[in-house]
């Protein structure tokens, strides 16, 4: 139970308005520096999968992504290959390949933080003909 309210103590989350109007999230932690950097991992949103035709601009999404995040990458794990762009950014992008039945193709996208600590998260994009 002490370990829960520790936790609990843990994250505080102070908002506050900042000059000329913004909302500003400022994350603190109460604890010993072993803790903070286990408290704030970075977690990686690869965004929803999506459906596509053959031939299309495919936009991978990974901006929703969380905490204070150093590097992206974006590779893919599954379905026919395709050239990403912006593989090393937030937002990459392809060209959906031509098929003449409908595939999947699956994208890791990793994140890493400044301690170097790592997220995945996977996304598909179902490819129509």
């Amino acid at each position: 139970m002490l370990r829960a309210k520790r936790w609990l103590l843990a994250w505080f989350s102070l908002t506050a308005l900042l000059g000329c109007g913004g909302d500003t999230s400022v994350a603190i932690c109460f604890g010993d520096a072993q803790f903070c950097s286990q408290a704030f991992d970075p977690v990686a949103i690869a965004g929803p999968d999506q459906t596509v035709v053959s031939g299309s601009l495919v936009t991978l999404d990974g901006s929703d992504s969380e905490g204070n995040i150093d590097s992206f990458s974006w590779a893919q794990t599954g379905g026919p290959p395709v050239s990403l762009s912006g593989a090393n950014s937030a937002v990459a992008m392809f060209i959906a390949p031509f098929v003449a039945s409908a595939v999947t193709l699956t994208f890791q996208l990793t994140v890493v933080n400044e301690t170097k600590q790592a997220d995945t998260d996977l996304t598909n994009v179902n490819v129509q003909p």
